[in-house]
């Protein structure tokens, strides 16, 4: 639970500190990067499985939703692409 406080504290902050939006957004976690290019990502508090998970329009699909599954021991960063 801790963890998903932190993810949703960084992407809170991830809009602050300018007037303009980053275009696009990448998700980098423990294990190496997870995701580049999302318009969006959605950090949700439901559980899939046991864990967290970050939902985002699939920049290689156009129209359908990608998912990434977090790990209970696992840090992921939000940040501009």
């Amino acid at each position: 639970m801790r963890h998903l406080v932190w993810m949703i504290l960084v992407l809170s902050l991830a809009g602050c500190g300018g007037s303009k939006s980053a275009g696009t957004l990448s998700v980098t976690c423990s294990g190496g990067t997870q995701l580049v290019g999302a318009a969006s990502i959605d950090v949700l508090g439901d559980l899939t499985n046991g864990q967290p998970r970050i939902e985002f329009p699939d920049p290689a699909n156009p129209g359908k939703t990608g998912s990434i599954s977090v790990q209970p021991h696992d840090r992921c960063k939000i940040t501009p692409a």
